[in-house]
């Protein structure tokens, strides 16, 4: 992955690797990468794998500014916990995803759809990504936490830096960027938060500033849980979003089956997450000794669920790299598993089910309009920039 030709297209990578140690220890950084669909989901399931205080052992081989960022930006928070803080601080959450808050999420959620893809009928042609794949879930999540609308396009310069901390290609200029960036939204949530104590609302924000007043989360919980919600609540579907038209543009085929079948909107979601999924690989640490696939884990060893590469196994799916959006038995690893399965995920889906029956509904075309840019990093996988022209009905 850490060529160019590896960045565009790390599927190849992913077969030749699960073809040949589907789990595998690495001799330049000392991890383990796993590859296999059903090894990938035994790590990210197994209560003898989790998380601690350490992101990536600083071995030979591994970028130790990259470890140092990795260090200073860790807080406590329902991503990096182990149960039973993992349960606590997931539970404080988990009632802004479940199915009746989503189902009553959904009349906003398709009036703010409507607004963009308004936008891109007076448009004409226009970065899909500026218009629609960033404005659109940024703005659902920051209604739900509470982040100003004022203040939500400010932050996708910001995140296109942070997205590219893990780039193949990583300048001291390049990381001087990241580590700046970092300090800006921590200077920003640090603000909003101080500002929304002093005037509660109806949001998110509010809710879990109520809960640290009373006890029942300490203050870095508090700024890790609101930061990771509303980061989380846009970046996938981000990326789906792009990954998915592109996918579409790269099989005609299937747009059109699309455009002639939209009750197939919802497979066609499922299949792009699986096909071009956009969190390619999570870590894990080994908490305690284990064999898997006849590999000795020992305990403090560090795991690269390698997601995307699970969702290509042959193993698991027919045909794998056929891009097939009626495609059935599609249970696959993109939003990960287990006790950190992807709290939005509901609502990832609603949104990118909604989007592209709203294009079909609304254009009789969406086409290219000239070349789209990927961003530089390797664990988010989508686009920077995807100019599209598009003809209303």
């Amino acid at each position: 992955m850490a060529t160019p030709e590896g960045h565009a297209d790390p599927y190849p990578l992913y077969h030749r690797l699960r073809e040949a140690a589907p789990v595998h220890r690495s001799e330049l950084d000392g991890l383990w990468y796993v590859a296999g669909f059903e090894a990938c989901r035994h790590v990210l399931g197994d209560a003898r794998i989790g998380k601690n205080d350490q992101f990536i052992v600083p071995r030979h081989g591994v970028d130790p500014e990259r470890v140092r960022l990795a260090q200073r930006r860790r807080r406590r928070s329902m991503i990096t916990a182990n149960p039973p803080e993992h349960t606590r601080l997931r539970g404080s959450a988990k009632g802004a995803f479940i199915p009746p808050t989503m189902e009553a999420l959904r009349p906003r959620v398709a009036a703010i759809i409507d607004e963009r893809l308004d936008r891109l009928a007076e448009l004409g042609e226009a970065d899909l990504m500026v218009e629609l794949a960033f404005p659109m879930p940024v703005t659902v999540v920051g209604e739900m936490v509470g982040v100003p609308e004022e203040d939500r396009a400010w932050f996708r310069p910001l995140m296109k830096t942070l997205v590219s901390s893990d780039s193949f290609n990583r300048t001291p200029a390049a990381r001087a960027a990241v580590e700046r960036a970092g300090d800006e939204l921590d200077a920003y949530f640090v603000e909003l938060i101080a500002r929304r104590r002093k005037e509660p609302a109806g949001d998110l924000l509010s809710y879990f500033i109520a809960r640290a007043d009373d006890g029942l989360l300490a203050e870095d919980e508090l700024f890790a849980t609101v930061t990771l919600l509303f980061f989380a609540g846009f970046l996938t579907t981000t990326n789906l979003v792009g990954n998915g038209l592109v996918a579409l543009f790269e099989h005609p085929e299937e747009m059109a089956r699309l455009w002639a079948r939209p009750d197939l909107a919802a497979s066609a979601v499922e299949e792009i997450l699986r096909f071009d999924t956009p969190v390619q690989f999570v870590h894990r640490n080994v908490l305690e000794d284990l064999d898997l696939d006849g590999r000795r884990l020992p305990k403090g060893d560090v795991v690269m669920t390698l997601l995307a590469a699970a969702n290509r196994d042959p193993a698991r799916f027919a045909v794998p790299d056929r891009f097939d959006i009626g495609r059935t038995d599609n249970l696959h690893l993109a939003f990960a598993w287990g006790l950190h399965f992807c709290l939005g995920a509901r609502l990832a889906r609603m949104e990118g089910q909604m989007v592209f029956s709203g294009l079909v509904e609304r254009f009789s075309a969406v086409e290219p309009a000239g070349v789209a840019v990927r961003n530089p990093g390797l664990a988010i996988r989508g686009f920077d920039s995807l100019p599209v022209r598009l003809t209303p009905r």
